[in-house]
């Protein structure tokens, strides 16, 4: 895109905007229409009907009959607050019934309910739901009321044969009849199994008080909790007619208060996403094409940049040692295509691209096949499949050559604020290993060239009329790189601005040895004998040196009198 102007990309991305806050608008209208809960029976009126006048007084006689129901439940559930108050305390409520705090949270809960709720409320937060909560913990309680009474029976009634207190009293006498004596050893025996009994008495009266007998007893506990205005009947005949009504409706009772809302919407006219969704799915639509439009739009630019670039970069790969190699820049649309156009922030339009690298084929080898319908065909394919990392390297130099800022612009998020001033970042530094490699002569002196090329400082204005680079006039920045090539090509190290050397050596101690990485930097004459050094190796030392004094020369030279002169691609 680096090659596509901004207007092309701002208006689309503008109106890929405007297409999703439409489709977001109509999805939320769609939304609140299927939240509505409305019975069965009851014909909705389309966009430009209404209810004839047996409908609107059925429809008057439901709401009428969910108003009464809502004053009754709601008047039921500020009895229960008030009863429950006590409940509700801060100093009570950590102190309930086996510390579980189950009946203050449910009382908690209820304080927030209303009988009209947010639209999209689970069942389980419903009033209704929180309704059959209540009525199962007072049933529990109730049935914690009877068992502690039970309990107080069995440990103090005198008319019960099965109670502690009769059993006592039973082995007392029984203890009577064992001696008649009023000394002696077996006396003494049995009175002090008398006097065990008695603290035996003793300790069942404690816990008989414990039970009840006090105002913190376990039964005054459970007094307290249970409400004395409520009763289980009362919270059953809540919860059987609010089912009634339900069923009468053909609704799930969870959903009755909701109901009820949507039938004063209807009576009232006002159902808002009703009357507001035939619009909103119409200025969908508009945006979709208009959308549409503009991904076209977007895809020619690309289209004419892409065979731009193909034929550009395929003409310098020659003197980068890639003869009877071409470059192609591949185009095909995403699944959905014009039609239904991608709108994701990731990335912009319906084009999903694919960079080849094709190589043309021996014609003698052809002709002898006898298969002349590849003549004209390349083998190859996807460049991060069949290139190798030196080939990769000298395209995406070809590529920068031809349109500066590409490999900038990897640096950047592919929906990022093409309007901001600040827009494009400008990658620190890029590194080029061995791009060189396998290649000599022109080819070596080319890629010197054009690596010293993108390490220079140039600005924006010089190079709009050469090509536009997604930011337009607002950036002020240079194009120019720190560029790192690692090599062992003497052109290219002439190039250099800094030439850093690295030696590895290794170093015996004892029996065994180390490896040692030394880098260094060479300048002047250091320098020199290095180029030379890489250009011959120990031969000829006086020739090598005489030739890396022209290498360097030569950059000097090519530094001086830099000028980028890229093709125009901007459309």
């Amino acid at each position: 895109d680096m090659g596509v102007s901004d207007e092309v990309k701002l208006r689309c991305r503008k109106i890929r905007e405007e297409y999703k806050d439409a489709r977001r608008y109509t999805r939320q209208l769609k939304r609140d229409l299927e939240s509505r809960v409305l019975p069965p029976l009851l014909e909705i009126r389309d966009s430009g009907g209404g209810f004839d006048e047996e409908q609107l007084e059925l429809l008057e006689h439901w709401i009428d009959e969910l108003d009464e129901f809502e004053t009754r439940i709601m008047h039921f559930c500020g009895m229960i607050l008030t009863q429950y108050n006590e409940l509700l305390s801060d100093e009570y409520s950590g102190n309930t019934i086996s510390g579980r705090n189950t009946l203050p949270s449910i009382l908690e809960k209820l304080k927030q309910k209303q009988w009209i709720e947010k639209r999209g409320i689970s069942d389980d937060s419903s009033l209704f739901s929180i309704l059959l909560e209540l009525r199962e913990e007072v049933k529990s309680v109730e049935a914690q009321l009877v068992a502690a009474q039970g309990a107080y029976d069995r440990l103090t009634s005198p008319s019960s044969p099965d109670s502690v207190v009769v059993a006592l009293e039973n082995v007392r006498n029984l203890l009577y009849d064992i001696t008649r004596d009023d000394s002696g050893p077996l006396f003494d025996k049995v009175e002090e199994t008398h006097e065990l009994l008695n603290a035996v008495e003793t300790s069942l009266n404690k816990c008989a008080r414990s039970i009840d007998g006090s105002s913190d007893s376990l039964i005054s506990v459970l007094e307290k909790v249970m409400c004395s205005g409520i009763s289980m009947e009362m919270i059953d005949g809540i919860i059987a007619d609010w089912n009634s009504l339900a069923r009468k409706h053909g609704i799930s009772p969870y959903s009755l208060p909701n109901c009820h809302a949507s039938l004063r919407d209807e009576l009232d006219g006002n159902v808002e996403a009703l009357n507001k969704f035939p619009e909103a799915e119409n200025a969908e639509r508009i945006a979709l094409d208009n959308f549409s439009r503009a991904c076209r739009e977007l895809s020619n630019a690309r289209v004419d940049v892409a065979s731009a670039l193909s034929q550009s970069v395929s003409d310098i790969l020659p003197i980068l040692g890639l003869e009877g190699t071409s470059f192609q820049v591949n185009m095909k649309l995403r699944q959905g295509g014009f039609n239904n156009p991608y709108y994701g922030s990731d990335s912009l339009g319906v084009d999903l691209v694919d960079f080849l690298l094709l190589h043309k084929e021996d014609n003698s080898m052809m002709i002898a096949t006898g298969d002349e319908s590849r003549k004209a065909q390349g083998q190859g394919g996807h460049i991060e499949l069949v290139g190798s990392s030196g080939e990769k390297s000298r395209v995406l130099l070809a590529i920068e050559t031809v349109l500066p800022g590409s490999i900038g612009s990897t640096c950047n998020g592919f929906d990022s604020d093409i309007e901001s001033e600040n827009a494009l970042i400008l990658p620190i530094s890029i590194i080029y290993d061995e791009i060189d490699a396998h290649v000599g002569g022109r080819a070596a002196v080319t890629i010197a060239k054009l690596l010293a090329g993108q390490s220079r400082k140039i600005s924006v204005d010089t190079l709009a009329g050469a090509i536009n680079y997604g930011v337009g006039s607002k950036m002020q920045q240079s194009i120019g790189k720190q560029i790192i090539a690692i090599t062992h090509s003497a052109s290219v190290a002439a190039n250099a601005d800094r030439h850093v050397v690295i030696e590895r050596s290794r170093k015996r101690k004892s029996s065994s040895s180390s490896t040692f990485i030394q880098t260094r930097v060479v300048d002047g004459a250091s320098r020199r004998k290095e180029i030379a050094r890489m250009a011959s190796g120990d031969l000829v030392p006086g020739e090598a040196e005489a030739f890396a004094d022209a290498l360097i020369r030569d950059a000097l030279n090519q530094k001086d009198s830099f000028t980028l002169d890229p093709p125009d691609l901007r459309l």
